[in-house]
C-alpha cells in the first residue's frame, strides 16, 4: 500500500526530508523515489552536510544527557533534551529549499 501511494505523491520538502531521516545523505550524489533516481545539486548536498553536522551536536547531546541524569537523576534534563531534539529537527527540516525538486535532476535512471 506505501509503495502504491507514494507513486501517486509528487515529492515535497516533508517527504524528502522522512525518506532520508535515517541516512547519511551528505555523502550520497544520488536520490531515489518513485522509481527515479535522481542527482542532487551542489547546493543541496552542501545543506545536507550541514544538517549532518547538527545531527552530531544531537548524538553529542545525547552523550551528555545520560551522563547527567546518571549522576543528578532529575527528570527535567531528559525534557530539555527531548525538546532539543525537537527543536534540531525542525531546524533540520527549515534548512530544505522549499522546491525540493528543483535541486534534483532526473538521471534517466529508474530502481527495478
Amino acid at each position: 500500500m506505501g509503495k502504491r501511494r507514494e507513486a501517486q505523491l509528487k515529492l515535497t520538502r516533508w517527504q524528502y526530508f522522512t525518506k532520508n531521516l535515517y541516512n547519511n545523505t551528505a555523502t550520497k550524489t544520488r536520490f531515489s523515489y518513485n522509481k527515479v533516481v535522481y542527482l542532487k545539486s551542489e547546493e543541496l548536498m552542501d545543506i545536507e552536510t550541514r544538517s549532518n553536522r547538527i545531527n552530531v551536536l544531537l548524538l553529542l547531546a545525547l552523550v551528555i544527557m545520560f551522563l547527567l541524569t546518571s549522576t543528578i537523576h532529575n527528570v527535567w534534563i531528559v525534557i530539555a533534551y527531548l525538546v532539543l531534539v525537537v527543536a534540531g529537527q525542525i531546524v533540520r527540516l527549515c534548512m530544505l529549499p522549499k522546491d525540493i525538486q528543483a535541486h534534483l535532476t532526473d538521471s534517466g535512471y529508474r530502481d527495478r
